[in-house]
């Protein structure tokens, strides 16, 4: 059930100077702290994403790439692998983290600018479209009662915190925004949800590129034999497999993997709401950078 108000619950974090993070129920506060606390590593490899952008998708499409197309077994979890910086915190990460090919392995929801930097480490930015996004993280939101008490939550009321920033992990557009503005980093490889989902092969290509050259050979040598089983591995009807591996259990909900379509947005949102959408993107972006995110940015 929603809580008395309707709206889902968050564990609300101070931030100091009056700001604060929303984060879901059960994220405890040493960790959020620890993770704040951070320092980037030479060799960390960052998924750095807003919430329901493909990040699962891009952790383990990048995992198969570091462990030579073998994907993870039904036995093991994503986030033990490829830790949640913030939810485990940053002393995990130093003592426990996944190390693979070289690697240290770490995903955040943090804004960029209050995520580590070093010139060394890598980082992975992956943005998508903020119809879908809200759509998925409603479904997301509604799906994991014990950390939200939203499962009978209307998505109209979660429409509303979305566009004023009020969920987990904060505001949408001000992610996008800070995650444009280090596009151009060198050590930075900002992908695009919309084109991962058309292009696949060129999506495992690019990471693979960033990660290294012998990384990109790896994966083309002998008739592209590993970049086949990197493809198979990390579609979605293959990580709909074993959806444990990837989340806690969510009985007589939705799977947290469910389409990872582009467009679907349509089944839920109302044409207003969608302009409000459109609305933002044009006050915070520049028609250049809209039309170089995409056409589902665009209209």
């Amino acid at each position: 059930m929603a809580d008395s108000d309707g709206k889902p619950t968050y564990a609300v974090h101070d931030l100091g100077e009056g700001k604060i993070m929303r984060l879901a129920g059960g994220f405890p506060i040493e960790g959020f702290k620890s993770g704040l606390q951070y320092q980037a590593k030479g060799n960390d490899l960052y998924v750095v994403t807003y919430p329901k952008c493909g990040t699962t998708m891009t952790q383990h499409t990048a995992y198969l790439i570091l462990n030579d197309g073998v994907p993870l077994s039904a036995d093991q979890r994503l986030d033990i692998v490829w830790p949640h910086l913030e939810e485990v915190g940053g002393d995990f990460v130093e003592d426990k983290g996944t190390v693979l090919d070289g690697y240290k392995l770490i995903k955040t929801h943090l804004y960029p600018s209050m995520t580590s930097k070093n010139q060394d480490a890598k980082y992975l930015y992956v943005s998508r479209n903020p119809k879908d996004v809200v759509v998925s993280f409603y479904h997301h939101t509604v799906g994991f009662p014990r950390h939200y008490d939203f499962a009978s939550g209307s998505f109209d009321t979660y429409f509303e915190l979305f566009l004023d920033g009020k969920v987990d992990h904060g505001d949408y557009f001000r992610f996008l925004r800070e995650a444009l503005d280090r596009k151009g980093d060198s050590n930075v490889l900002f992908l695009r949800y919309e084109e991962a989902r058309k292009d696949r092969r060129q999506y495992v290509l690019d990471i693979a590129k960033f990660l290294g050259d012998r990384h990109y050979d790896k994966l083309i040598a002998n008739d592209e034999k590993m970049l086949g089983l990197v493809l198979e591995h990390s579609s979605i009807e293959s990580m709909k497999v074993n959806p444990r591996r990837w989340c806690s259990a969510r009985d007589g909900f939705e799977p947290f993997i469910r389409s990872g379509k582009t467009g679907g947005w349509r089944e839920l949102m109302s044409e207003e709401q969608a302009g409000k959408l459109q609305n933002r993107l044009k006050e915070k972006f520049t028609n250049e950078e809209l039309e170089w995110l995409g056409e589902h940015y665009c209209s």
